[in-house]
């Protein structure tokens, strides 16, 4: 059975079943440094005349690419049956319409079932943690809360509904019970709530704000928003591919921190995916930014805030908890690199030139010089890297992608000073980029066979090579070179032949892979539609492929199309999306 997402900034519904099924709940946590997830199983039953009608029956609908939906009708009733999470708002609704198109009034009795099994913390990995659960009914709000405990509250999850209902509570499990009668063409609203708080008041506000606010206010207004981003394609799959990445993207790597409230930034909120609930400035800088600036300024710049305040102190380490502690020690020269280069874009797209003059951005912006400097060859203008942009140890230090960053850095820093009328960084990172491009000329350019290395040292060592997480590919996308210019031309074909051991030229799926993951990777089709004369590799690759039920993964298998690894991308979800829009723009 397809497996969906949906959510907002303070929670995420974890594969959802066509039967509306929700099969896990994550929301992220400050005083934690990561992602709650509760394995946990909530699940309707709906009986008609004492008979329990199969849901599996019903058709399954998307709506909007991000709202589960579930029709049933026949002679006697239909019913309508979605669940969605209303934007910035804590917590999420299951909304049921039921008309009764018989000539007989009918008995409905539902039921909602909450069975929980596991709570675990995924800070790139996964810790299954072991909090007192304590379950009580609240009588003056009539709801239920969930509450988890360990040296004080973790969280509290409440569940109520706007019509009465009968309830059982055994180990850590809820049943609510509700019966009904519902004459001949007669229609009714039945609305579950599922609040989340720092504690069960909390919770419970939740619920009653849903409910003063009107299902149906909170329902229109979400579905307004997404419609009004979605975009049309000629061809379905990409479609497909483009709303639901847009969506996943948008809501998946970053959140509200439920005991803090701030915004902070994580790969994936999924636990699907096998690094979720961490901080990389590549993934979040370089992949997702991009889609969340043509989408929404005002998160974008929330984005930068927490990148620049929180993250900063070590920007281009490895990875980070969401607090901007190390997790992963090692260097990554494109992590570094990354967070200027979406600062650039965003003053850029916006204006926003007070943003510039916040201590913590100035604080970062004025340090850069040193933290490049750092990593600078004792006599020429190249930058050492000691892992690739895909996290593996690199073979030589110097790597091509990782120094055209760097050089691209190099301008946007130079862009900023600009702004801030500081003609003397002007210069100097000008400076810096013009001897930049020579020295990668110098050393990874190789002369004889007019190909760009993909490695290399100062001592004429150097390895061909591709990585879709830092693709040679993008070399014009960047401005670096033209795109007739010979090295990037031989270079190009080579990625794109049997010479590339990763290169799939036989399979379903035409696309490179690298020793991280050997198999095609949907971000190697997105650097291709920014490749001229190469777009077609990355567009037909979208227009078949299904990866993770459409969700972004890390590789595919390379007949089938399906996720091979790291399902639940949410960061490359963006760059999939920023490229579609760049050659299918509207």
């Amino acid at each position: 059975m397809m497996k969906y997402y949906t959510g907002n900034e303070h929670i995420s519904l974890i594969n959802i079943d066509e039967d509306l099924t929700i099969n896990g709940l994550s929301f992220l946590s400050m005083g934690l440094n990561g992602n709650i997830f509760l394995d946990c199983s909530i699940r309707q039953k709906l009986i008609v005349n004492n008979y329990e009608f199969n849901l599996n029956v019903g058709k399954f609908d998307y709506k909007n690419y991000w709202i589960p939906e579930l029709k049933i009708q026949n002679n006697f009733f239909s019913v309508s049956y979605n669940v969605f999470a209303p934007k910035d708002k804590r917590g999420f609704i299951k909304s049921i319409r039921i008309k009764n198109t018989s000539k007989e009034k009918i008995n409905i009795k539902l039921k909602q079932e909450f069975i929980l099994k596991n709570i675990f913390l995924n800070i790139n990995t996964s810790y299954k943690i072991n909090p007192e659960i304590r379950i009580t009914f609240n009588e003056w709000f009539k709801n239920i809360a969930v509450t988890a405990i360990e040296k004080g509250i973790i969280f509290s999850l409440a569940l109520g509904a706007d019509f009465s209902f009968e309830y059982k509570i055994f180990n850590n499990n809820i049943l609510m019970t509700s019966d009904l009668s519902i004459e001949s063409q007669e229609e009714k609203e039945i609305n579950y709530f599922f609040g989340i708080g720092a504690e069960d008041m909390a919770a419970f506000s939740s619920n009653v704000y849903f409910e003063r606010q009107k299902v149906a206010n909170l329902f229109n207004e979400l579905e307004s928003w997404l419609y009004k981003n979605i975009r049309i394609f000629q061809n379905k799959n990409i479609e497909k591919i483009y709303n639901t990445n847009l969506f996943f993207n948008y809501f998946f790597t970053n959140g509200i921190t439920i005991d803090t409230e701030e915004l902070v930034c994580v790969t994936s909120r999924s636990p699907e995916y096998y690094v979720s609930g961490a901080y990389w400035d590549r993934d979040i800088f370089l992949w997702s930014f991009p889609a969340i600036l043509d989408m929404d300024v005002n998160k974008a710049k929330l984005i930068l805030e927490y990148g620049f305040k929180i993250q900063g102190k070590n920007f281009g380490v490895h990875s980070r908890f969401i607090n901007g502690n190390t997790l992963e020690c090692g260097f990554e020269l494109d992590e570094l690199c990354a967070p200027f280069m979406a600062l650039e874009s965003y003053i850029k797209k916006t204006g926003d030139f007070d943003f510039l003059k916040k201590y913590f951005i100035l604080e970062i912006l004025n340090s850069a010089n040193d933290k490049f400097k750092k990593w600078k060859h004792t006599n020429y203008f190249i930058y050492a890297t000691e892992l690739r942009p895909s996290d593996d140890m690199a073979t030589y230090k110097y790597n091509t992608y990782d120094n055209v960053l760097t050089w691209r850095t190099f301008k946007s820093i130079a862009y900023l000073y600009k702004i801030l009328g500081n003609k003397k960084q002007v210069l100097y990172f000008n400076n810096l980029s013009r001897k930049l491009i020579k020295d990668i000329k110098r050393f990874a350019f190789i002369v004889k066979e007019k190909i760009i290395a993909y490695e290399f040292d100062t001592k004429n060592n150097y390895i061909l090579y591709e990585e879709p997480a830092g693709s040679l590919k993008l070399l014009y996308y960047y401005g670096f070179l033209e795109k007739n210019n010979i090295y990037y031309k031989n270079t190009l074909r080579w990625i794109y032949s049997e010479k590339n051991k990763y290169f799939f030229k036989k399979s379903n799926f035409k696309e490179t892979g690298c020793i991280h993951a050997t198999q095609p990777w949907p971000l190697s089709a997105a650097n291709s539609i920014f490749v001229p004369n190469y777009e077609k590799f990355g567009i037909d690759f979208f227009k078949n492929v299904k990866m993770d039920n459409f969700y972004a993964c890390e590789s595919v298998d390379e007949n089938k199309g399906t996720s091979k690894t790291g399902k639940a991308f949410a960061t490359a979800a963006g760059f999939i999306v920023k490229a579609l829009k760049n050659i299918f723009d509207v």
